[in-house]
């Protein structure tokens, strides 16, 4: 699996999830690409049905932005909400090696009652995806959820947060997966 941490703010709008858009920036293959920026989901791109139905917002000033795509023939809803809630295991992880208790519900993330993260899965006919969202800061966040924001544990410059979270996250999740790949081939099938 390929890793890039890119250096540059990116405004997620929900059209990063959309199939190959690593591939659209040369990373070509399994990847992992995590960047930091805004995020104001549009409804066009908004993947989750219930939170479109009711007209959600799903914003924020500045979000670690973590996007995984693994292609598989066929692509599997069912795969890419079990590596998800993977991913969301191994932030939990990192952030507690650097002393943030959070609390894991489903595919979120929680200090205390403050919601840390926002993620969403899917499949398309080539390729699983993922999108996770850290707070980096609670700012711009809807004002009817209570959020917590990494900016709370001294920790808001992306230069310091790409050469240590987000570089813990991508070596822990790409590790995993090496792990479980290695498992498979050397397990005999039933």
């Amino acid at each position: 699996m390929i890793s890039r941490i890119l250096p540059d703010p990116i405004k997620y709008d929900g059209s990063q999830i959309a199939p190959l858009w690593a591939y659209s920036m040369g990373i070509k293959g399994d990847s992992i690409v995590i960047f930091h920026g805004p995020m104001d989901v549009t409804l066009e791109n908004m993947k989750d049905l219930e939170d479109s139905k009711a007209g959600k917002t799903i914003k924020g000033d500045d979000l670690i932005h973590i996007i995984v795509e693994r292609f598989d023939s066929p692509a599997s809803m069912r795969l890419a909400y079990y590596m998800q809630r993977l991913l969301i295991v191994c932030i939990r992880d990192v952030l507690l090696s650097h002393g943030i208790e959070t609390t894991r519900n489903g595919d979120d993330l929680f200090v205390g009652d403050r919601k840390l993260t926002v993620s969403i899965a899917s499949a398309g006919v080539a390729s699983e995806k993922i999108h996770c969202g850290i707070n980096i800061t609670t700012q711009g966040t809807p004002p009817e959820v209570r959020t917590a924001g990494l900016e709370e544990f001294g920790i808001k410059e992306w230069k310091d947060i790409a050469k240590g979270i987000a570089e813990e996250i991508s070596v822990t999740f790409v590790r995993e997966i090496g792990d479980i790949e290695g498992d498979i081939v050397k397990t005999r099938s039933l």
